[in-house]
């Protein structure tokens, strides 16, 4: 079974379908992935919930691995490869994909991903939008345009390699930042 949204996901969970593994995208148009994780863990306990993106990024594992999923499956892994990861999950042991993460150096000994370079200001935008705060009072707060705010935004989604204010706050979290003082 096929979902196209969170909506159509939860609906046929709620209809009793039977499900052995749930391959979910973290990009869905009416949720965020990990978000919907919580509920089906709820809805189907027992059953695996593994992340299935195109996002390669390492911060990508590591959310899912701070959200219990079970597993983490990139859409660019070799066919034969994800098929494995599939058995893996559906004999009910853990499976990430974190070749690539060796491929690239980062290594698998445990050691943090290096901190995303951002700016002071996109820092302190990324503490405001933390604490729950919209782009109009961003702007209040930090002094700056709304447009300005909607700018250092654009730029801290791509230095974070996410495109919603909900993936950014999630990365944030994992980030333990303070806000930085203005003259920074």
């Amino acid at each position: 079974m096929c979902a196209a949204s969170a909506q159509e996901a939860v609906a046929a969970l709620r209809a009793g379908k039977t499900f052995h593994l749930v391959l979910l995208d973290l990009k869905l148009p009416d949720s965020d992935g990990l978000r919907l994780m919580t509920l089906l863990r709820r809805e189907v306990p027992g059953v695996p919930v593994a992340i299935f993106s195109g996002q390669d990024a390492p911060i990508y594992r590591q959310l899912a691995r701070e959200a219990e999923a079970d597993g983490f499956l990139s859409k660019s892994m070799d066919p034969s490869a994800l098929v494995d990861g599939v058995r893996t999950l559906l004999a009910g042991r853990r499976f990430y994909d974190d070749q690539l993460e060796r491929n690239r150096g980062n290594g698998s000994n445990g050691e943090s991903r290096p901190r995303p370079k951002l700016s002071p200001k996109q820092e302190r935008v990324l503490c405001c939008l933390m604490e729950g705060l919209s782009n109009k009072e961003i702007a209040q707060r930090l002094d700056l345009s709304e447009r300005t705010v909607k700018m250092h935004l654009t730029s801290v989604y791509h230095v974070l390699g996410v495109n919603t204010r909900s993936q950014a706050i999630l990365v944030g979290q994992t980030l333990n930042l303070s806000m930085p003082p203005e003259d920074a």
